[in-house]
């Protein structure tokens, strides 16, 4: 993802320089949100994170049931299995990424089993199954005011992005302090694909793209995410 200080043409050590400084400073922050363990708080962010998704595929798809991509969260990510669960409840189809062995995505059908939401990874639907999402929900590091997003260094998003239908939305769910303030950048490079929004706990649903204005709350988060040192090791 491009521009910012660290790219400054075709330099693509440079780049990746950048983005990983930026990528072990966020996982720095998570894993300290982590190791906190506060189980009322991640309740309270599944909530929220649930809530405005579920608002913006409302609007996305005119109340109508459809397909939506999403993903299985890590504990150090913002929480998506309640997200899931409600989309499923609610009638729509959910699809989990599966990532191949050249890092791009095929697609697997979630469902419940046994109270615990999974994928059939016995059985996937190619990595096309992308294309017929109204709402793409992404992982991500951190995304800047232009839609640059930060993920963790693959690729396999980038590739499965350039599938979706043209009036699919791509949302990123972050932590607040991951929505990166006016004055900075995600470096990008030429393959990076942009996203159209970003839901947080805190502040809800943030369109971002040259057409719109990150709220001012995004860049006080973005000023406490950058006095957070990376852990050694």
């Amino acid at each position: 993802m491009d521009d910012g200080a660290a790219s400054t043409g075709s330099d693509g050590g440079t780049v990746n320089a950048a983005k990983s400084a930026l990528r072990r400073r966020v996982l720095a922050a998570r894993r300290a949100r982590a190791k906190r363990g506060d189980a009322a708080v991640r309740q309270r962010d599944a909530a929220a994170l649930t809530s405005a998704v579920l608002a913006l595929l409302a609007d996305q798809a005119g109340g109508q049931p459809c397909r939506v991509a999403a993903y299985r969260s890590m504990a150090s990510e913002p929480p998506t299995e309640r997200l899931v669960e409600a989309l499923l409840a609610a009638g729509h189809e959910v699809v989990f990424p599966v990532t191949l062995p050249d890092l791009d995505l095929d697609w697997t059908l979630a469902h419940r089993a046994a109270g615990v939401v999974a994928g059939l990874d016995v059985e996937t639907l190619g990595v096309d199954a992308i294309s017929g999402a109204a709402l793409v929900v992404t992982p991500g590091f951190a995304v800047d005011r232009l839609g640059h997003r930060l993920g963790r260094g693959g690729g396999s998003y980038d590739r499965a992005l350039v599938r979706r239908s043209s009036s699919a939305l791509v949302v990123t769910l972050l932590y607040d302090e991951e929505l990166l303030g006016a004055d900075e950048r995600v470096p990008m490079e030429g393959h990076d694909v942009l996203v159209d929004a970003v839901v947080t706990p805190g502040l809800g649903t943030v369109r971002v793209g040259d057409d719109h204005v990150v709220d001012a709350p995004a860049e006080v988060a973005a000023n406490e995410l950058r006095d957070v040192q990376p852990e050694q090791g």
